[in-house]
């Protein structure tokens, strides 16, 4: 691979660090999501339970040996096909299973005492298992979720229903948002990138991304810079089975998705089995690369001229990962010049990896650290369902001591559990019960009345 030119993330390190998780009972379920997740509060990872259908959710600085006996997210009937925290609230968690629904999950601040079975709300609307979820990027309470009935659906949390639903030719093998949130890159098993525009219940565009029948990932580029938002990365596998990875600008797609267009950028990255997960940082512009089965996480930086994707380093190590997730930005820690935060997920424990610019000054460096997503959203989920211009993230400082950004729209749905609604229906019935005899009494009295 070619070696970067003169750049400050030239010498960007991968360092495990001391502390992680042990002792977890991993599921062994094979999922095609990246099989863990975390943020500034929680990890969360699936356990094993014979059926795949729970969640371990542990707080983010409770390292060492996990209890035997660790309290679960367990509502689901099936097994977990995917699960992601909702990036405008730590405590929000959502799943998707085989039994053809979503759960939202309100996990409390110290963490679950006990298992965890009363969802906040129930998606149902899928004919068949649901595959992929995810929260939009910059729109409180919407939610992209992919099925194998050949459905993209997007859901309104807020309402509890689904808003928009697009057929999708083949099952389903990646989905992700674009950087403001109004469009969805979804890769199938028809070796093909299709994008979907929710709003406009289509697919606008698409092509055919590799030649090699395994699983393909995507991941948009994104920037305050309107023109980086259009471009894509994706990997998959040759018809000699290499890994590789492709740079793409949707504005060449065809419209119908049925013409072939030559990558903007192609890289053969090896031999390797697993599939490859892009996870791109807007900040540095670092695309970081991380394989399943891998024992390493490549990581290139993306310029706008050719050749683009420039090889930076890899981070190793002698133990391969089932997964590996990154952190939200906000949750690095710029004292040590970190520029990203990993976990890696392993056999039965999980080991974060800090990624930092080696730099000889302790003060804080302006030039590595610019404003990052403030984790708030800028749009409510009915003014992006009517069909309102969609913007960028709210950006939020990272010196630390500034004033951070803080949100003006809730994140939590305004929606009510089961159980509360079973509590207040019961509520109702016996206060109608009541009036309803309070009623006939008055009635009885004012017939005696006039009798008399």
């Amino acid at each position: 691979m070619k070696v970067v030119r003169d750049s400050k993330f030239r010498h960007v390190f991968g360092n495990a660090t001391k502390e992680n998780f042990q002792d977890l009972r991993l599921s062994s379920k094979p999922l095609e999501t990246t099989g863990i997740r975390g943020n500034a509060k929680f990890v969360c990872f699936p356990w094993e339970s014979g059926g795949g259908g729970t969640l371990a959710v542990i707080p983010a600085t409770k390292f060492g040996r996990l209890p035997r006996e660790t309290p679960l997210v367990a509502g689901h009937t099936g097994g977990i096909m995917d699960f992601e925290f909702s990036p405008f609230d730590d405590h929000l968690l959502l799943s998707a299973s085989e039994d053809l629904t979503m759960k939202l999950w309100q996990i409390p601040s110290d963490g679950l005492t006990q298992h965890l079975k009363e969802p906040l709300l129930t998606l149902e609307g899928h004919g068949k298992k649901v595959s992929f979820s995810t929260f939009n990027p910059c729109v409180s309470n919407i939610v992209a979720s992919t099925a194998f009935d050949l459905t993209c659906k997007v859901w309104n949390l807020t309402e509890q229903e689904a808003s928009f639903s697009i057929p999708v030719p083949e099952q389903v093998m990646h989905i992700k948002w674009n950087y403001t949130g109004s469009l969805l890159a979804v890769t199938c098993k028809d070796k093909k990138l299709h994008i979907v525009d929710p709003r406009q219940s289509k697919m606008t565009m698409g092509c055919k991304i590799c030649d090699g029948p395994k699983p393909t990932k995507v991941e948009w580029l994104g920037g305050t810079n309107p023109e980086d938002c259009n471009m894509l990365v994706t990997t998959g596998f040759s018809s000699q089975a290499e890994r590789q990875i492709n740079l793409w600008d949707i504005r060449k797609l065809p419209a119908d998705g049925q013409g072939d267009v030559a990558a903007m950028a192609s890289l053969n990255v090896d031999q390797g089995t697993g599939a490859l997960y892009p996870y791109f940082d807007p900040g540095t512009q670092m695309l970081y690369i991380a394989g399943k089965g891998d024992s390493n996480v490549r990581y290139f930086e993306v310029t706008n001229g050719d050749p683009y994707l420039h090889y930076l380093e890899a981070f190793k190590s002698t133990v391969p990962q089932k997964g590996f997730d990154f952190l939200p930005k906000r949750c690095v820690d710029v004292s040590v010049h970190e520029v990203m935060r990993g976990l890696k997920l392993e056999t039965s424990a999980i080991q974060p990896v800090s990624f930092r610019v080696p730099r000889k000054s302790e003060a804080f460096q302006e030039d590595i650290f610019p404003d990052c997503p403030a984790g708030v959203p800028n749009m409510a989920a009915d003014d992006w369902v009517s069909g309102q211009e969609c913007r960028p993230p709210t950006l939020t400082p990272m010196r630390p001591g500034t004033m951070r950004v803080q949100g003006t729209t809730s994140s939590a749905p305004a929606v009510v559990s089961v159980k509360d609604l079973k509590k207040q229906l019961a509520e109702a019935q016996a206060r109608i019960s009541s009036l309803e005899a309070e009623n006939a009494a008055l009635k009885e009295e004012l017939a005696k009345a006039k009798a008399a």
